[in-house]
C-alpha cells in the first residue's frame, strides 16, 4: 500500500527513490556494518546541494547523520555496552578535541559558521570513529569498508579519467575535472593517496588473508587511484607517498615512538634555527610546475613566482597575525575563510588571492585548529594524531597476531599520507576526507582494542 500511494500520490522519479530509501531504512534495522559500508560506497559519489547558503552533501551526510544519532540514541538506552570504546585512550582524545570545538564554538566569532562546523563534525565523528570502533572490531569491516569507499571512488577516477581525456590531459583542466563530486584536484588526490596506501599494503602483504575477488577488487582500486593521482597534478599528494615510502622503512627497522618524536623536535629545531639560511637558498628557486614529476616536487619549494605557493604563503602570514589577536580563543571553528581578509598584506597578495572568502581555507590541517580554537584547539589535534601513531606502533611492534599488524599497519601508513598532506592543505570539513580520516582513527581505536584484550588473555 506504501509503494502505491507514493507512485499515485508523487512523480515518478520520487517512486523510484522509494526502493532505496527501504532498503536504507532496512539497513538501518537489521545490518549495521553494511550500512557503513554503504555509506563508504555513496561518500565519493555524493554532490552538494545548496540550500540557500548552506551546502548538504547527498546521499551521504543525511544517512551520517541519521546513523550517528542512532549511537547516541543506543548509548543512552545501553550505556553497559559502550564502556569499552570510551575507556579507549583513543577516544578520550577523540572526546577531548570535540568538546574543545564545541566551547569555542560557543565563543566563536560567527556562530552559525561554527555551528555548520561542529554538526557536520559530529556526524563525521559518528559515523567514521564512534560506529567505527565497534563495526570495525571485525577485521573482515576494515578491509570491506576500504574496498566499498575505494570502488565509489573508482567510478569518480573514471568520470574524471574521461573528462580529462577530452580535454587533453593539460594541467589546467586536471584542477576541475572532478567537479561536481570533489571541490578540486586537492582533496581528490589526497584521498586518491591514502585509498591507494591501503590497497598497497593488503595487496603485498595480506595476500593470505584476501579471497581472490577481494584481491581483483584491491588491484583494481590500486591501479585506478593511481591513475587518479598522476593526474591530478597535485605535488602535495605525491609528495605524500614518498614521504611515507620512507616512513614504512622506517617501520620496517622497527624504530620506536619515542624515536620518532625525538627525530620531529630536533627536525623542527633545525628548521627554526636556520630559518633564514633555509629562506635563502629556497627564495630563487623558480622551478615550474606541470612539466615533470621532478620538476613538479622541486616547485613544491618555490616561493618566489609560484602563485599556488605564494598564496599559501600569503595565508600563512593572515593566520600568524590572527593567532597573536587571539591566541586563546581563536575566531571559531570553520570561520577562517571568513576572517583572514582583513589580515592580508597587499604586497603579500597574489593573482588568486581574494577578499571574499570564496577561494579556499587556510591550507594546513595544523595552522587552522590554532587560529580557529587557539592554543588548546591544535594540541588537542596533535594529541590526536600522536596517540594514533603509538598505539598503531604499538600493536605492529608487540601484536602476536599477524592480521592485526597488517591492518595496524596499512591505517597507519595510510594516515601517514593524510597527516603528510595536512601541512599544505586541510580538508577534514569534507565529507570525502572527513570520512575516511575519521574511519582510519576508529580501525586504530578496534585494532588496539582487540590487540588489549589479546593480552589479557596470555
Amino acid at each position: 500500500m506504501l509503494i502505491a500511494f507514493v507512485v499515485f500520490k508523487f512523480p515518478v522519479y520520487y517512486g523510484l527513490l522509494l526502493p532505496a530509501t527501504l532498503i536504507v531504512i532496512a539497513l538501518f534495522i537489521f545490518s549495521l556494518d553494511k550500512l557503513l559500508l554503504l555509506i563508504a560506497f555513496c561518500t565519493p559519489l555524493s554532490v552538494e546541494l545548496m540550500l540557500g547558503t548552506a551546502g548538504i552533501n547527498l546521499p551521504d551526510e543525511p544517512m551520517m547523520f541519521a546513523f550517528s544519532l542512532l549511537f547516541f540514541l543506543k548509548l543512552w538506552q545501553e550505556p553497559p555496552a559502550f564502556k569499552t570504546v570510551f575507556k579507549n585512550p583513543l577516544t578520550i582524545c577523540v572526546t577531548v578535541f570535540y568538546f574543545w570545538i564545541i566551547i569555542t564554538s560557543l565563543s566563536s566569532s560567527i556562530p552559525l559558521v561554527s555551528f555548520k562546523f561542529l554538526l557536520a563534525h559530529f556526524w563525521f565523528i559518528g559515523t567514521g570513529f564512534m560506529w567505527g570502533f565497534f563495526i570495525f572490531q571485525k577485521s573482515q569491516n576494515i578491509k570491506n569498508f576500504i574496498i566499498s569507499y575505494g570502488l565509489g571512488l573508482c567510478l569518480i577516477v573514471y568520470y574524471t579519467s574521461i573528462r580529462h581525456w577530452q580535454r587533453g590531459f593539460s594541467q589546467k583542466s586536471g584542477t576541475f575535472v572532478m567537479n561536481p563530486f570533489f571541490d578540486d584536484h586537492t582533496v581528490y588526490s589526497a584521498v586518491c593517496a591514502m585509498i591507494f596506501v591501503f590497497a598497497i599494503v593488503l595487496i603485498i602483504k595480506g595476500r593470505a588473508y584476501l579471497s581472490s575477488l577481494n584481491f581483483i577488487f584491491l588491484l583494481i582500486i590500486a591501479a585506478s587511484t593511481t591513475v587518479g593521482i598522476l593526474l591530478s597534478y597535485s605535488r602535495a599528494a605525491w609528495l605524500s607517498i614518498l614521504i611515507t615510502l620512507g616512513f614504512a622503512m622506517l617501520l620496517k627497522w622497527r624504530i620506536k615512538f619515542k624515536t620518532i618524536i625525538i627525530g620531529l623536535i630536533l627536525a623542527a629545531s633545525i628548521a627554526l634555527l636556520f630559518q633564514n639560511q633555509i629562506y635563502q637558498s629556497i627564495r630563487f628557486n623558480k622551478v615550474a610546475s606541470g612539466k615533470t614529476l621532478a620538476g613538479d616536487l622541486k616547485s613544491i619549494s618555490n616561493i618566489s613566482t609560484d602563485d599556488s605557493n605564494v598564496e599559501r604563503l600569503n595565508r600563512w602570514k593572515s593566520a600568524w597575525r590572527m593567532f597573536q589577536e587571539k591566541p586563546f580563543w581563536g575566531y571559531g571553528p570553520g570561520t577562517y575563510q571568513f576572517q583572514y581578509s582583513g589580515y592580508q598584506r597587499a604586497h603579500e597578495m597574489t593573482s588568486i588571492s581574494t577578499t571574499t572568502g570564496d577561494m579556499g581555507g587556510i591550507h594546513s590541517e595544523y595552522l587552522r585548529p590554532l587560529i580557529e580554537s587557539g592554543v588548546i584547539g591544535l594540541l588537542t589535534f596533535l594529541m590526536l594524531v600522536f596517540t594514533v601513531i603509538k598505539l598503531l606502533l604499538t600493536v605492529i611492534y608487540q601484536s602476536p597476531d599477524k592480521q592485526l599488524q597488517l591492518y595496524a599497519q596499512a591505517v597507519l601508513l595510510s594516515l601517514s599520507t593524510y597527516l603528510m598532506h595536512g601541512f599544505l592543505n586541510n580538508f577534514l570539513d569534507q565529507d570525502k576526507a572527513a570520512l575516511i580520516f575519521w574511519a582510519l582513527l576508529g580501525m586504530a581505536g578496534a585494532i588496539y582494542h582487540q590487540h588489549t584484550n589479546q593480552k589479557h588473555l596470555i
